[in-house]
């Protein structure tokens, strides 16, 4: 009699265990259901461009699950008499994917972060005109396209409010028709984006 007893009791305390760490896994993805079906998406400025520079930088973000998201960059540079913009961006795209790291949450897609870019954009120069027309200041715009990494850091609140530090370095492919000498080989990339998640 007794075998018979410990082996039921052996056979029941597995099914109870695997029941229970199923319970829990259930759990925890039906809170990570309700959390990304309820927000999923980011719109953020950035901070430093609209103060260091006269130029707006708004950025989307769709968090595809727990570690990534992917979203994209528009720069717009805005004409001021204060600040020389030349050699600077005037107009620029920016799609990326990111990676999310040591995110312990069950929502994840917030902290330390890595991300891949690529970047098109056009600017101006004056060099290659001064240069060949006696110093005549005539701008020519041209375009570019960069790519690169990131690395950066993002906090979220409970309530959804967000800041993102990142910093970033791309290298420009030459598609510019601007003489190799003028031409910029390196886009740095980053900011402080202060936005919202929902």
């Amino acid at each position: 009699m007794k075998p018979i007893l410990y082996l039921l009791f052996l056979y029941c305390v597995p099914i109870t265990l695997c029941a229970q760490n199923s319970q829990e896994s259930t759990d925890s993805e039906k809170r990570l259901d309700t959390f990304t079906e309820a927000k999923r998406h980011e719109l953020s400025l950035d901070v430093t461009a609209a103060l260091t520079l006269p130029a707006i930088q708004p950025r989307y973000e769709y968090v595809l699950g727990r570690y990534s998201g992917i979203g994209a960059d528009i720069f717009i540079a805005l004409d001021s008499d204060e600040v020389q913009t030349e050699e600077l961006e005037k107009l620029s795209i920016t799609p990326f994917y990111r990676q999310y790291f040591f995110s312990k949450e069950d929502y994840g897609a917030k902290g330390f972060y890595a991300e891949g870019f690529l970047k098109a954009y056009t600017y101006e120069s004056d060099d290659f005109n001064n240069q060949f027309a006696n110093n005549i200041s005539e701008d020519e715009t041209f375009f570019e396209t960069a790519l690169g990494v990131s690395i950066g850091w993002k906090w979220v609140s409970n309530s959804g409010f967000m800041i993102d530090l990142g910093l970033g370095i791309g290298r420009n492919l030459g598609f510019s028709d601007e003489p190799d000498e003028f031409r910029p080989d390196i886009m740095p990339r980053g900011g402080v984006h202060f936005g919202w998640r929902f």
